[in-house]
């Protein structure tokens, strides 16, 4: 019976330091790639690139060189805000005694001042995020710095002032709204403000036209629908979304870019709603932790049906150059193969003996991306031992997924063999996407185990599959699986038609058209509520056929009552970010004790606990052949 719990997320990476993460040697594979390899693009997309190890040439930061390039709306659940900066100059600019000055959340109205941190550079013609630190484990890396005074962050809501202050000398200031707030150097500002900021997540003020030109006033800046955190700001005020896929359609069509992200070279079209998702893996000689390019296309295909497009990046595992087909969209920040070191345990809670989620993607992760890809970690196990657990583990309307079939025993000796291991991590990966997506192991609710929800997020069905057809013994004998009984033994794995051993094996949403099924007063001649080719549901498993309905908890969830399917695909959350209008995407069905998803400064999200099967399956998994 799935016991599901929606929890609240822990914080950061508990007992364990980012470095060891990043740099720790785990489960051969081969020698570490070097941080600095990144795949062939073609020119029209942007592919990032590492700090250099090496310091670069220091460069005084000088009025005019240093710019405020964006100024993100803030969301009334006081996550905190965000800004960008960009360096005009030719040489990369030390920020050392550069503080943001504006209001605090401490003391709201009051301007105060917020020390970047020591040490931080912004490169020649680059980005840098500055934002508010609302948990002092937040890591700064080379796209974002925090910044608190302890008791107070940076913080407006429609109405501010964002300034940058060196010596007593204004570097750039903007003000919106209506803001008095005055800066530090006379004339740093002139004339009257630019407009009130909304209060909804992800538009934001921005720079449009040469960023080498400031006029010091509100001429230079433009609202826009979408925010760019990190990288151009080439979105238009009038930008739309029309598919809502939490992509601008401009950025879908031939030239268009969204933060400099060329989609369109990716896949992305117009009218098309489309999923990226950029999927890492641990080193490891384990083939469960790896993902295979068929269990990718798997997921690809079982979502073309319903018009939506896939696109996974993994890196040059399979192909070195730039190709989409072949998964391949630029790849990771830190490894040419979308690799990360290994840990035995991987989470997204604070546990002691686990690695984080979150510190992994905020190293690899194109910090420009953060809006639009899901992230996903193939990885050993989740709990702290390293032991088989569950298959996956992912945020109930979010971003962020783990699939863990370490150990698992998945290999590629034999055809069955490989079919189970390609099988079992395309279900995973589907499932546990769904929960980004909005969907519970009820569809809308999380009651497990129905079998007239038919649909890969039921654990009746995820990693045995659907079955040939929902109208013939091929679907209930998933029920006769679960149970042990009617012939179907742990042993009959490899037995069930179109199960996980077979290349036939499908994964799928449920469309919503079965019938309920009335645990109180149960037909078994409606099978599992759409339709049937003479087969019968032996609910009672006699054997036998039933003509008379009877009773029967049929999910074993200690209750008799209606049990529903789901329209899965009519109630998919593709735009898990609130965009444009602001009640687009996720903000459509999270409930108001919820914060709104904030890539950037609230990316971590409820998740959906996963029961890990039996032992008698798992030694059927192992034994399977």
């Amino acid at each position: 019976m799935n016991n599901d719990r929606l929890q609240q997320y822990g914080v950061g990476l508990a007992g364990l330091s980012l470095s060891l993460i990043l740099s720790a040697c785990g489960g051969g594979g081969g020698d570490a790639e070097p941080a600095s390899v990144t795949p062939t693009a073609p020119p029209s997309v942007i592919v990032p690139t590492l700090t250099p190890t090496s310091v670069p040439a220091s460069g005084p930061a000088l009025p005019g060189a240093l710019l405020i390039s964006e100024v993100s709306s803030n969301y009334l659940d006081q996550t905190g805000a965000w800004l960008e900066i960009y360096n005009s100059s030719a040489q990369d600019l030390l920020l050392n005694g550069v503080s943001l000055r504006t209001a605090g959340s401490g003391w709201r109205g009051a301007p105060e001042s917020f020390l970047l941190p020591a040490n931080t550079w912004v490169k020649a013609g680059g980005y840098l995020l500055v934002a508010a630190k609302m948990a002092q484990k937040r890591q700064n890396t080379d796209q974002i710095v925090y910044v608190s005074d302890f008791q107070s962050t940076p913080y407006w809501d429609e109405n501010g002032a964002v300034e940058l202050v060196k010596d007593g000398v204004t570097l750039d200031f903007v003000r919106f709204g209506n803001s008095t707030a005055m800066p530090v150097s006379a004339g740093a500002w002139l004339g009257s403000n630019v407009g009130a900021m909304p209060v909804t997540y992800g538009q934001s003020l921005v720079r449009l036209g040469d960023m080498k030109v400031n006029s010091r006033s509100k001429h230079d800046w433009t609202l826009v629908p979408f925010a760019t955190p990190g990288g151009l700001n080439d979105v238009a005020a009038a930008a739309v979304d029309r598919d809502l896929d939490g992509i601008p359609d401009s950025a879908e069509v031939p030239g268009g870019t969204f933060a400099g992200i060329d989609y369109y070279a990716m896949g992305a079209r117009v009218g098309q709603p489309d999923i990226f998702i950029q999927i890492d893996h641990m080193k490891s000689n384990d083939l469960g932790i790896t993902p295979a390019k068929e269990a990718m296309q798997k997921v690809v295909d079982a979502f073309k049906v319903r018009n939506i497009a896939v696109h996974f990046d993994s890196g040059a595992l399979y192909s070195n150059e730039f190709s989409p087909a072949k998964f391949n969209l630029g790849g990771s920040r830190v490894s040419k193969h979308n690799e990360v070191a290994y840990h035995q345990c991987l989470g997204m809670s604070e546990k002691f003996n686990c690695a984080s989620i979150y510190d992994y993607k905020d190293q690899s992760m194109d910090i420009r991306r953060k809006q639009v890809f899901h992230y996903l970690m193939m990885a050993n196990s989740q709990k702290e031992d390293g032991t088989v657990g569950s298959s996956g583990y992912a945020e109930l309307i979010g971003n962020d997924i783990i699939v863990t079939l370490g150990d698992w025993g998945l290999n590629t000796s034999s055809t069955n063999e490989i079919n189970k291991l390609i099988n079992f991590q395309a279900a995973t990966i589907m499932h546990e996407l769904g929960h980004n997506l909005g969907l519970d192991h009820g569809g809308n609710e999380g009651a497990n185990n129905k079998p007239n929800y038919y649909s890969v997020m039921n654990y009746l069905y995820q990693l045995t599959g659907l079955g040939s057809s929902a109208q013939s013994a091929s679907a209930i004998d998933r029920y006769f699986f679960a149970k042990q009984a009617n012939g179907l033994g742990w042993n009959s794995l490899c037995k069930l038609d179109a199960g996980p051993c077979s290349r036939d094996f499908r994964i799928d949403y449920s469309d919503g058209s079965g019938s309920r099924l009335d645990e109180n007063n149960l037909s078994e001649s409606a099978m599992i509520g759409r339709g049937s080719f003479g087969a019968y549901a032996d609910w009672n498993l006699d054997q036998q056929f039933n003509r008379s309905s009877y009773a029967l908890d049929l999910n074993d969830d200690s209750n008799k009552a209606y049990l529903h399917d789901y329209n899965d695909w009519g109630n998919l959350t593709l735009a898990f970010a609130r965009v444009a209008s602001g009640n687009s995407g996720a903000s459509m069905k999270r409930s108001a004790s919820v914060a709104a998803i904030n890539p950037i400064l609230n990316d971590k999200q409820r998740w959906s606990v996963e029961t890990a099967p039996s032992a008698s399956f798992m030694a059927a998994v192992r034994r399977a052949h």
